[in-house]
């Protein structure tokens, strides 16, 4: 076999960005084969009038320390500002901010359930752990913490938002994670006069590229070539080809069987996902009131969220500019919403706006990002597929699907891939292929 191992990477996204640079500064030949233009994926961004914007939200938690380890590997940690936002949920025509006592006590629940409240939010807080509510259901999460009143007004509403699903669904695993990061309640990061997440694609690609890796750009994976139990040589849609000795596969895994139907890890299979609608735009009108995050939790809108990304981030796109992102979470790629003709759906946000702010919006631009994979569905059933696959002895898993019961997260698929990168060099020099 090759002494310099050939591993090829299906997708290019944080969890390839991960494995290649783990598996790269260790002697392995890595190949990046990636369908965009340049390596990100779903933290990929967009060019406007020569400023940079996210195709989506993006933030910096001060508790990701996979994440901020790659900022300082590129050396741009430092440059890191940190600021606490306002996050607001729509209940009925009102707009109430939960994180503060004011604001929990302005919410319409009886002075019973708000105790409740509290104390379910201090437990989950308080535990790191939550592996013993694995296979249960948020419903049961919140029936045994709180109450019937919680579940039905607050909680509730907030899984259908994100995942469109009952809490009888949802997992209680995930759920308890989620309430445990308290992820508005803390200050979040940016970059000033910058979109961070093209700071850290770019700097992940020099680094890369300097690292010896081989970047496929523009580029699909027609097919995998399977002999016995190996992956031997992957085909790409230019004509070319690459050997593999190892195979990394960090793309949805929906789009991964389409490409590889001889894989039969269970879990694999079993992981479906929701959709995702994402319109960025800007504006010279002033946005009120003051908001980073706007969950519109009463499921009557067009969006589910609304995010004032220069609340965030002042510095982003032109001085005197708003910059908007309204998102929409759906089942799946098949819901007619998903092929809503780009015009109709800003109107539809325009509406949002309208309704839920007091705005008649007049953007300046808009740009729509459509994400048929976004997030694994975690329902109450839903386990980590393994790091390798069960019958092809060469292939190997990396990305969001599989840091579970984990808030996902650049930093969580940036460590998926990590430690998927650790195990092959482990496998690579337990049977004796690498030293």
């Amino acid at each position: 076999m090759n002494p310099e191992p050939r591993v090829v990477i299906l997708g290019g996204g944080m969890a390839a960005i991960g494995a290649a640079c783990a598996l790269a500064r260790s002697g392995c030949a890595v190949s990046i084969v990636e369908r965009a233009h340049e390596l990100g994926g779903l933290a990929g961004s967009f060019e406007r009038d020569g400023a940079f914007y996210p195709i989506g939200y993006h933030h910096i938690l001060a508790t990701d320390r996979t994440l901020r380890s790659f900022l300082r590997l590129i050396g741009v940690d430092e440059r890191v500002q940190w600021s606490r936002v306002r996050v607001l949920f729509r209940f009925g025509s009102e707009l109430h901010q939960l994180g503060s006592l004011k604001g929990i006590a302005r919410f319409p629940l009886s002075p019973r359930s708000k105790v409740k409240f509290l104390l379910l939010m201090l437990r989950a807080f308080a535990r790191r752990d939550w592996t013993s509510w694995e296979g249960r259901s948020a419903a049961e999460l919140i029936d045994r913490w709180g109450n019937g009143e919680l579940r039905e007004k607050l909680f509730e509403p907030l899984a259908r938002l994100k995942f469109r699903c009952s809490l009888d669904d949802l997992s209680a695993a995930w759920l308890g994670a989620r309430l445990h990061a308290r992820e508005g309640a803390s200050p979040l990061g940016y970059i000033p006069r910058a979109n961070w997440t093209k700071v850290l694609c770019d700097g992940m690609t020099d680094h890369l590229l300097r690292a010896g890796c081989r970047l496929q750009l523009g580029t699909a994976v027609e097919r995998l070539t399977v002999q016995g139990a190996r992956i031997v040589e992957v085909a790409l849609s230019d004509g070319s080809s690459i050997p593999a000795d190892v195979v990394v596969s960090t793309v949805p895994t929906t789009v991964h069987h389409e490409l590889l139907p001889q894989d039969e890890t269970p879990e694999v299979r079993s992981i479906r996902y929701t959709a995702l609608l994402s319109a960025v735009c800007a504006t010279g009108q002033e946005v009120s009131p003051d908001f980073y995050w706007l969950n519109l939790s009463t499921l009557d809108r067009t969006a589910c969220a609304i995010f004032k990304l220069s609340s965030l981030n002042p510095t982003i796109g032109r001085s005197g500019e708003t910059c908007l992102n309204f998102v929409t979470h759906l089942r799946s790629h098949r819901d007619p919403l998903f092929t809503l003709d780009d015009a109709e759906l800003m109107l539809r946000f325009c509406e949002d706006a309208r309704e839920v702010l007091g705005l008649d919006l007049d953007p300046r631009w808009v740009n729509i990002s459509r994400v048929a994979n976004y997030s694994p569905i975690f329902d109450k059933d839903y386990r980590n597929p393994p790091v390798r696959s069960v019958n092809l002895e060469n292939l190997y898993f990396a990305g969001n699907f599989r840091t579970y019961p984990a808030v996902a997260s650049t930093g969580t698929a940036l460590a998926s891939g990590t430690d998927a990168g650790r195990v092959v060099l482990a496998d690579l020099r337990s049977d004796g292929t690498f030293r």
